[in-house]
């Protein structure tokens, strides 16, 4: 799956979540940023929180992620 795609999907995640993905993540709530992703410094943007999750998404629901 393209990065494009997966970032998208995380922003929207990150939205869905009632958090600003343009914001500095934080340590704050339930979200915590565990580790730093390559090429990205500090402070990292909050829908890198959902990354993870969405790359997830992407593998298990080709077909409708391919829409997005």
């Amino acid at each position: 799956m393209d990065e494009e795609r997966i970032k998208r999907i995380a922003r929207a995640m990150c939205r869905a979540a009632r958090i600003d993905p343009d914001k500095p993540a934080g340590n704050k709530g339930p979200f915590t940023m565990s580790m730093r992703a390559p090429g990205h410094e500090s402070p990292q943007p909050a829908w890198m929180l959902f990354r993870q999750e969405a790359a997830r998404f992407a593998a298990r629901h080709r077909d409708i992620a391919q829409t997005l």
